[in-house]
Parts: structure tokens; C-alpha cells; sequence
């Protein structure tokens, strides 16, 4: 009974340690396309004519580390993939210029916004797509984008009315660019100017992935919205009664608030000593202060 016991004991050992092996057991090679160590402008002379095949398969490397990223994640712990897309992203569009898959698809899929509140990898996305509107003046999305990760993740206003004054002047732009452009210049980029933006991009993104993370996006400038609304309104309460507000009900009773907004997560709005804030999680940071990298 002792040995049959212990063979037992040896056999679920045995069991356990080869699941823990296999989930760290790193990828095949094969399955894993390493960036060259060289620089495009070296790497292509000796592509010997195969630059955009070679950039298809940069491209395609990064759709894999893009599908692959935790979504909830701080700016640390997804520092890597952030790396590795942009690079991905750099060097697809410098060894084809003319990819207009690969510029759009940074735009859309490199800015990140972390679990401790702030934005990743909007500068680099920032400075693929300024080549992209040189490379591909045809394609309207593409400063289109650049003009969004401007205005609302840089605070660049009057850079982000230029690049969608341009993008509206592109042949199969929507109308209402040029009136996007117009807002910018006049407001300095308003929440509803965003949400409209946020949509047309999520409605124009092909990777099922990417249009979630849009739609992500959109509810959390909807909850931004909800959260100055709620800020005035406690302002103005506190003018008038001398005393800052205990509840978001109470800015309702007192006749401040229209109604309590519904959250678009599907949670609740709390006032905690003064500060107004989504039980979903930290306020999305919409401007240079998200310290976008």
C-alpha cells in the first residue's frame, strides 16, 4: 500500500509539474518573427525586391502582438508589447512607405490607455502617422487619425484642425470633417467633437479587436462628460449653500443636476470629499497630462 501510494503521490507531482512546464514553456522559434537588427534602409538593398512582402510580414507580427495584449494592464507591465508593436509598426512603414494598412492600424491600435490611468505609445503612433499623411496624401483616415491622437490625447488643438482640415479636403472623406476642423480651431476640442470622432473611427476599423477597444473609448469620453457635468453642478451648489455637495442625488434634490447620468459601464457616479468620480475605474485622461509615451 506504501509504494502504490507513493506512485500515486509521484504520478500527480509529476502531472502538476508538467502543466506548470508547459505554461511557461516559451513559443516554438518558428512561430516568432524577430524584427531585424538592422535598419530598413540596410535591410532593403538586400530584400532583393521583396521590401513589401517583408513589410506584409512586419505588419502581420504585429497584428499577432496586438491580438495578443492584456487589456488591462499598467504602463509598466505592457511596456514591452508597446516596444515591440511600435517598432513592428516603424519598420513595416519603412521599408513599404506607401503602406497605408500599416499607418492607419498604428493609429488605431498602438495608443494604450493603462490600468493606473495614463496613455502609452501616442507619440510614436504621433510621429508614424505625420510620415503616413506625407506617404499617402490620397488616404483621408489616416490624418484623420492623426488629427484625433492630437487633439485628444496631446492637446494639439490647432495641429489637429490642420490635419482634419486636410483629411476633409481628400477625396471620400465625410462631410462633416471640415466642420470637425472648424470646432477645433474655434473650441479647442470639445467632448462632443471627440465622441463623434471615436465613433467614426470605430466604425471604420476593420480588426474586431481594434473596434473594441474604439468602443472602449467612447464610453469612457462619455463617462469624462458625465464627470464635468457633475463637477459644474457641485461648483454651482457650493456657491450657493456654502458647503460642498455630499452625493450626486443630492445635486438632483437641490435642483443643480437635471438627473443622476447613467454611467456608461454600467456603473455609478460617487462624490467622495469633493471629488467626483466612476466606480468603473480611474477618469480616462485626455490630454498631454495622460503623460502619453
Amino acid at each position: 500500500m506504501i509504494v502504490i501510494g507513493l506512485f500515486c503521490a509521484s504520478a500527480v507531482a509529476a502531472a502538476s509539474l508538467r502543466a506548470a512546464a508547459i505554461r511557461v514553456r516559451p513559443p516554438p522559434v518558428e512561430t516568432q518573427l524577430e524584427i531585424p537588427a538592422f535598419p530598413a534602409e540596410l535591410t532593403g538593398p538586400f530584400s532583393f525586391g521583396f521590401r513589401s512582402l517583408l513589410a506584409d510580414a512586419m505588419f502581420l507580427e504585429a497584428i499577432q502582438v496586438f491580438g495578443g495584449r492584456k487589456i488591462n494592464q499598467t504602463l509598466a507591465d505592457g511596456a514591452g508589447d508597446d516596444r515591440r508593436l511600435a517598432r513592428l509598426l516603424e519598420y513595416a512603414t519603412d521599408l513599404d512607405p506607401g503602406f497605408a494598412g500599416a499607418y492607419r492600424f498604428a493609429g488605431y491600435a498602438m495608443p494604450r490607455t493603462t490600468l493606473d490611468g495614463q496613455t502609452a505609445n501616442v507619440i510614436p503612433a504621433e510621429q508614424i502617422l505625420q510620415r503616413g499623411v506625407r506617404e499617402r496624401p490620397d488616404d483621408w483616415q489616416i490624418a484623420f487619425v492623426l488629427g484625433y491622437l492630437q487633439a485628444f490625447y496631446l492637446g494639439e488643438t490647432q495641429q489637429a484642425a490642420a490635419s482634419l482640415a486636410h483629411a476633409s479636403r481628400i477625396r471620400g472623406a465625410p462631410r462633416y470633417l471640415g466642420l470637425l476642423a472648424n470646432r477645433l480651431t474655434i473650441e479647442g476640442g470639445d467632448l462632443e467633437a471627440a465622441e463623434q470622432m471615436a465613433q467614426t473611427m470605430a466604425e471604420e476599423a476593420s480588426e474586431e479587436k481594434t473596434k473594441q477597444e474604439w468602443q472602449a473609448r467612447l464610453l469612457d469620453l462619455r463617462m469624462e462628460r458625465h464627470i464635468r457635468a457633475i463637477e459644474a453642478a457641485a461648483r454651482r451648489f457650493a456657491a450657493r449653500i456654502g458647503r460642498p455637495p455630499r452625493s450626486v442625488e443630492e445635486l438632483v434634490r437641490y435642483g443643480d443636476l437635471p438627473g443622476v447620468p447613467e454611467e456608461p459601464h454600467g456603473k455609478e457616479y460617487v462624490l467622495e470629499n469633493g471629488i467626483v468620480r466612476s466606480t468603473a475605474g480611474p477618469r480616462p485622461l485626455l490630454r498631454r497630462e495622460a503623460r502619453a509615451r
